[in-house]
């Protein structure tokens, strides 16, 4: 049965966080704080939260491999199925 590997999924967040929390909250976001709707802790929780999901779906997405073992893989032996 296929397991999350913690210690390298933990350790890829932890850098992860290093990158998003050195990037500084982009000016486009500035008008959310001037007109009110959203405080400047808001827009900066709002980057963080944003900048993790987008850094962790981006991994899984591309090489899931990296924190489930074991993977499945595809027999070449296989036809596709029909659409």
């Amino acid at each position: 049965m296929p397991t999350i590997q913690r210690d390298a999924l933990h350790a890829f967040i932890d850098r992860q966080l290093l990158q998003v929390e050195s990037t500084p909250v982009p000016v486009e976001l500035r008008p959310a704080v001037e007109d009110g709707s959203m405080t400047a802790d808001e827009v900066h929780a709002l980057w963080m939260g944003a900048g993790i999901a987008s850094q962790i779906g981006m991994a899984l997405a591309l090489d899931p491999s990296r924190f489930v073992e074991p993977w499945p893989v595809a027999d070449e032996t296989e036809t596709p199925a029909a659409a």
